[in-house]
């Protein structure tokens, strides 16, 4: 009787729904993964794309492209790319190590820490007592990228982080502490700064001993210099007037907390098995910081359904855990779904890069094979306004030539003080709406022209070179229209 159970145990197994789940990709599900990143390589213009698959028991690198273009540096799973806004997860798991360690509180009013750093709210002081570090953990401090980000210091000397705070002494708050989330990259910045006044350490030094050692991360690196020394830094690259080129963006050294960890995709595939709990070779305090840290603040309106945690966005339920990242020079996300036991990091060397290739991947792993790669905003801006670019100055030769053949027709009429004036008049025209579109434009996005050229595509600059260029050219045309029109008379 016991074998005749055992059997028919075996044919359900077998034969039914009831099955035991299967991880490994396929050799289909792999090369549409490799097709989806080679398709989104050659429509983004983007040197090298790196991504870690964890599937179940599988671990799985796919890269394609370059590292290093001009060198002919491959992308693979040893290139080490910047995180961007990915780092915030190992700022968060670092000051919860203090946390667990007993030095500190995250409802600890920033001022025990902090004393000199002071914000303003509607002008007047805000209570410094009352603002903790949970604020900044959970970016209801009132400090968001519109207001704060663009005063972000340039530099790479060991002080840039205290100068990145200090730059937000007395800063105008865009709302009441606590009373909402908006993302604020410098919140993160606060929190590095603690890490060092309580730690006695360099926020870096701090995160290398103390966080990547213990962790197993031996390919991740806070310092710039060490990173290049490995000889696999990716070459950072933007994309401007349809084409991608090398682009050395400006150091921001006090900005490393929230944005500049570097590391790879062989790293990054550990880092989320350890947010999974499927690498359990780390000290036990971790496994404690990683389940507090994927406890998304709940205490404010979602964000699409989604809470942020300690460097994580995760929903309600805790099946997606995830955070994307954007530097002026590369672009990066992870997605964890714990329940389905599937990670997947994408690292990029192209800001221009579609993040959503992601899930386009997650797809492929579920199946829908059938994935195509679709322009990211910040590509489509640029083709949009490198278009403009071109089609403004054409018409802008065009009504020039216009304008020199109808005044050539009559270069004999006199100079009147009424062609004076008409022309003084359409230039002025011109030249104001170009100073006030230029003026309106960063204040309409939040940003100055400074922190747009270091961020954005250059031809958002070059659309309104050309539309001065156009508004000039037409008030050529339209002063030797108006001339020749004045000599008939």
């Amino acid at each position: 009787m016991k074998n005749i159970i055992v059997t028919m145990a075996a044919l359900l197994i077998l034969f039914t729904g009831f099955t035991v789940p299967v991880y490994a990709l396929s050799d289909t599900q792999s090369a549409a993964i490799q097709k989806l990143l080679d398709d989104a390589c050659r429509i983004s213009g983007v040197p090298g794309i790196s991504t870690s698959i964890i599937n179940g028991d599988e671990t799985l690198y796919i890269s394609s492209g370059y590292g290093n273009r001009e060198r002919g540096l491959p992308a693979n799973e040893n290139t080490l790319y910047e995180l961007a806004s990915v780092s915030k997860a190992f700022t968060g798991a670092g000051i919860l190590l203090l946390e667990e360690q007993g030095l500190l509180s995250m409802t600890d009013p920033i001022e025990k820490y902090l004393p000199w750093f002071t914000l303003k709210y509607q002008g007047t002081p805000v209570d410094m007592q009352s603002l903790t570090l949970n604020h900044f953990l959970h970016h209801t401090s009132g400090l968001t990228n519109i207001k704060h980000a663009q005063n972000i210091p340039q530099g790479s000397t060991p002080d840039m982080l205290r100068k990145t705070v200090e730059m937000l002494v007395d800063a105008e708050l865009a709302f009441a502490p606590g009373e909402q989330y908006n993302y604020g990259t410098v919140n993160y910045d606060v929190l590095g700064l603690v890490i060092e006044v309580v730690s006695d350490q360099s926020y870096e030094r701090f995160m290398t001993e103390q966080v990547f050692q213990p962790l197993g991360l031996s390919h991740t690196y806070v310092y710039k210099e060490d990173a290049q020394a490995i000889g696999q830094l990716a070459q950072g690259y933007r994309t401007s007037f349809f084409t991608t080129t090398p682009y050395d963006a400006p150091d921001f050294g006090g900005n490393k907390p929230a944005g500049y960890i570097i590391s790879s995709t062989t790293d990054m595939a550990r880092w989320m098995g350890i947010q999974m709990g499927v690498v359990q070779d780390i000290p036990d305090v971790f496994k404690a910081i990683i389940r507090n840290s994927h406890q998304g603040n709940m205490t404010v309106l979602d964000s699409n359904g989604m809470y942020y945690g300690a460097g994580w966005m995760v929903n309600a339920d805790k099946t997606i855990i995830e955070h994307s990242g954007g530097n002026p020079n590369f672009a990066t996300k992870v997605a964890i779904f714990p329940n389905e036991q599937i990670a997947i990091c994408l690292l990029s060397n192209g800001a221009s890069t579609n993040i959503g290739l992601v899930m386009n991947i997650k797809e492929i792993l579920d199946g829908n094979l059938s994935q195509t790669y679709t322009m990211s905003g910040t590509q489509l801006l640029d083709v949009a306004l490198s278009s403009a670019t071109m089609i403004a100055c054409l018409l802008a030769v065009v009504f020039f030539a216009l304008g020199l053949r109808t005044k050539r027709k009559n270069e004999r009429q006199p100079i009147t003080k009424k062609k004076i004036f008409i022309t003084v008049a359409w230039l002025t025209l011109a030249v104001a709406m170009s100073t006030l579109l230029c003026w309106v434009l960063p204040m309409f996005i939040g940003y100055d022209w400074s922190t747009i050229l270091v961020w954005q595509t250059y031809s958002i600059l070059t659309i309104f070179i050309s539309l001065t260029l156009l508004a000039a050219s037409i008030t050529w045309f339209a002063y030797a229209r108006r001339s020749s029109a004045i000599s008939r008379k």
